[in-house]
């Protein structure tokens, strides 16, 4: 009986280890000044955090808003501003969950020089 919880609690743990760490595929990382112009910016830092990389036609939903507010993004195609990986990929995996289509993102803490391992080439 021990092992059978130790086993669900231990499967749970992967679980969320997956949905913040596992790195995303097939969503290219892009310079905001070069993202498609035809989908929705959204950016998804705290708002805290907003100082850096303004991007004015944005609509702002912090990570931990997205689920009550997800339904106000009018466009379904998405450009997801993020302060870091664990943002993006939540950000990312949610918005891909409720039919979402994320054509890029842009991270606060990196340039998208050479970002090839998160890009399906």
């Amino acid at each position: 009986m021990l092992y059978l919880i130790a086993g669900i609690i231990f499967i749970v743990l992967i679980g969320s280890f997956f949905k913040r760490s596992i790195s995303i595929k097939n969503v290219p990382c892009v310079d905001i000044d070069h993202h498609d112009q035809s989908s929705q910016v959204v950016d998804v830092r705290d708002y805290n955090n907003l100082s850096t990389m303004k991007n004015f036609d944005s609509i702002v939903i912090p990570i931990a808003y997205l689920r009550r507010y997800f339904h106000e993004i009018p466009n379904k195609r998405v450009h997801l501003i993020a302060g870091n990986q664990l943002e993006k990929n939540m950000g990312v995996r949610f918005l891909q969950k409720n039919g979402f289509q994320v054509t890029g993102y842009s991270l606060t803490e990196c340039t998208c020089t050479n970002h090839s391992k998160d890009m399906l080439v």
